[in-house]
């Protein structure tokens, strides 16, 4: 999995070394397309306009197809019965940008791909299409919601003499959904239940994946890092495909959405060498996740994964973002961070865009106001009598967050 930790690591180099430096492209309009191949996983990421996509093939004994998007935190994925030896993809055709349709004519963004792997039956297990964090649930405890479970549909001898296969369905409030395909390559056929390989011995097929959510807006390029920025390749696309006008992301593709406490830390390192724009959409999107009392959110509960919690809660089948303010530490790190940009390189912006307003009409000095007064408010009596007895205290203990560390 890649975190934001990569772009952690840039951050370091492009502070602590003098080795020779090149500026980053000038544009954002040429394809992001880049591999990072770790222990059984291919990842191929692409990136282009509208469409971000992550495809993650896993090998082993417990094969997986999953395509991760940054719009809406949601995915595709396909999980194959177990093998009796282990498999190995690969990648024979890279991501490309692909647009579709659903069966209404809604748009959906995705990518395709080829691929092949060393095995004569795949059987399959689980195809679904739905939020992140649910394929994550199910990654773990192989439990999905009902609600998100659809039948393949199988077209024996359509798209050439292999056939085709394809999960596909609405989100759950009927907003264009997700779509993932395979169609055999190669003399393979595909049926309802798996695929099978042809005269070479391999199965070969087409990956089409696409998402109907709303896209975000790339930051890239010379938006998004200075010359100062050490070359490092790997370190400089794993950033990219995070980074979005929006938000930041956490990772991919298990945590393709915001986290406050990544952001600002994140923000914090990168700074030096992020360009001013950059650094004020990360705190931007701090800002427009604070709580009415000044909190700082800690996550989001975003697309699908919303509608099943607000539905399931009572708000019915509704996409209204649900945010998490857990976190105490994330609480107080937004003014540091603040004053490290507003007083430093940021000073000469910092009186327009404070007077700027979000999209909810409020000044962005304003929500740095709500903020500032929760720290004071939670820190009074400790600046009265500084003693550790009056240090802030954490809020009730909430169960800890489980994330599996393996067949990731």
């Amino acid at each position: 999995m890649i975190r934001l930790a990569a772009a952690l690591v840039l951050a370091g180099a492009a502070v602590a070394g003098s080795a020779q430096r090149t500026p980053a492209p000038t544009t954002t309009d040429a394809p992001l397309a880049f591999r990072i191949d770790e222990g059984r996983n291919i990842n191929a990421f692409y990136r282009q306009g509208p469409t971000a996509a992550h495809l993650l093939l896993r090998a082993g004994t417990d094969p997986r197809i999953l395509v991760g998007f940054p719009a809406g935190n949601s995915g595709v994925a396909l999980w194959f019965e177990k093998t009796d030896r282990p498999v190995t993809w690969a990648l024979d055709e890279a991501p490309t940008g692909r647009a579709m349709a659903d069966a209404r004519g809604r748009p959906l963004r995705g990518i395709t791909a080829h691929a092949s792997v060393d095995a004569r039956e795949l059987r399959f297990r689980q195809g679904l299409g739905t939020s992140i964090r649910v394929l994550r649930d199910y990654e773990l405890l192989r439990k999905a919601p009902a609600e998100v479970i659809v039948a393949p549909g199988a077209m024996p001898g359509m798209h050439g003499d292999g056939g085709s296969v394809t999960w596909a369905r609405d989100r759950r409030d009927g907003a264009p959904g997700y779509w993932l395909q395979l169609i055999g390559l190669d003399g393979t056929q595909v049926s309802k239940d798996g695929l099978r390989a042809g005269p070479s011995g391999r199965i070969a097929v087409s990956i089409t994946a696409g998402t109907g959510e709303t896209p975000l807006t790339p930051l890239g390029g010379s938006t998004l890092l200075t010359p100062a920025a050490r070359p490092d390749e790997r370190a400089r696309n794993a950033l990219q495909f995070l980074s979005y006008r929006e938000k930041y992301l956490a990772g991919s593709w298990r945590f393709d959405t915001y986290f406050g406490r990544d952001t600002l830390m994140s923000l914090r390192l990168l700074m030096p060498v992020l360009q001013p724009a950059a650094v004020e959409a990360g705190l931007s999107s701090v800002l427009a996740r604070l709580a009415p009392n000044g909190e700082v959110a800690h996550e989001e509960d975003i697309g699908e994964f919303a509608v099943l919690r607000n539905e399931k809660e009572g708000r019915g089948r509704v996409a209204t973002p649900i945010f998490d303010y857990a976190m105490v530490d994330d609480d107080f790190m937004l003014a540091p961070v603040a004053r490290a940009w507003l007083d430093g390189r940021g000073r000469a912006r910092a009186a327009a865009w404070l007077a700027s307003r979000d999209a909810s009409g409020t000044r962005r000095g304003d929500l740095f106001a709500r903020n500032f007064a929760w720290v004071v408010d939670r820190t009074a009596a400790f600046a009265a009598d500084p003693a550790y007895q009056r240090l802030s205290r954490h809020w009730p203990v909430r169960r800890p967050c489980l994330i599996a560390t393996r067949r990731w």
